[in-house]
């Protein structure tokens, strides 16, 4: 069985303040990196940590993050609605991030110690991670107004990302609860939701990645530049099992940003050039 981890207990003031809850695998279990190792870049409210699969910010956010690739099949979604669901987050205000690269923290679960996507796994093997992050992350909630209203946890409701006391007519938001939550120890005992109390699991909701895709802000591979980095083309042969009778690299070196033609093994010759060459109108020699 998965245990929780509450992540942010040593660490929730720096860089802002906030909740974050993780899973630790018991036989996959290592030190935590140290903070930035893999949230480098990360800005807003929230310190990032690693093996977090839910982060509540101070802004009211709540960021998911999936160990599971988006390839359009819808992962990044479904993974959100199942831990909003049991969380009672506000959907509009939830997000998604894609976990670091660390195998042993982020493994499939039915591959052992890999990290990957495929096979229809996502949904099946995350199904109990999931419902019972957002769980824990409810039930601390729940905790937090409890102290700080001194009222009965078994009296607050929880709907749509706000904290409520119906006797005592208290609200409060996740954020305004956020700190007080990450001091508390996790729960053990989870109680997780009947399905017929899904608001989210199983409906039809508003997918978490087709704006960045529409609007030019999802970033792909083919967006990342890094100093020194080439960019490799492959002239494909016209037919299947053709190979390289002969080449002339010469106008294809003479580009300018081309570096060199290589051929390779299978296929036609490979050429690299410093990045921004192919947009540039290079073409390989064939």
């Amino acid at each position: 069985m998965n245990t929780i981890e509450n992540l942010s207990r040593r660490r929730f003031l720096q860089g802002g303040a906030g909740l974050t809850l993780g899973f630790c695998l018991p036989a996959l279990a290592a030190p935590l990196a140290g903070p930035g190792k893999a949230g480098e870049g990360v800005v807003g409210p929230i310190h990032f940590e690693p093996n977090a699969f839910l982060r509540i910010g101070t802004d009211n956010t709540v960021t998911v993050l999936s160990k599971h690739l988006e390839m359009g099949q819808g992962t990044y979604t479904g993974l959100a609605t199942i831990l909003a669901d049991e969380l009672d987050a506000d959907w509009n205000r939830v997000r998604v991030e894609g976990a670091p690269a660390d195998a042993k923290r982020y493994n499939n679960l039915f591959w052992g110690p890999a990290q990957g996507t495929g096979g229809s796994t996502a949904m099946a093997n995350s199904w109990e991670q999931m419902r019972r992050a957002g769980a824990a992350g409810r039930a601390m909630l729940v905790s937090a107004a409890a102290i700080k209203w001194n009222v009965p946890a078994a009296e607050i409701m929880v709907r749509d990302g706000v904290v409520s006391h119906a006797k005592s007519k208290r609200r409060a938001s996740f954020g305004e609860l956020a700190v007080d939550a990450a001091t508390l120890p996790v729960p053990t005992d989870l109680k997780l939701k009947d399905p017929k109390d899904f608001r989210l699991i199983g409906k039809q909701v508003k997918r978490k990645d087709s704006a960045d895709k529409t609007n030019g802000q999802a970033r792909f591979t083919q967006d990342v530049q890094l100093p020194g980095m080439l960019v490799a083309v492959v002239a494909h042969p016209p037919r299947f099992g053709a190979t390289v009778k002969s080449f002339d690299a010469r106008r294809a070196k003479a580009v300018k940003g081309v570096v060199d033609v290589v051929q390779i093994p299978q296929g036609w010759p490979c050429w690299r050039a410093i990045p921004g060459a192919r947009r540039r109108g290079a073409t390989p020699s064939r």
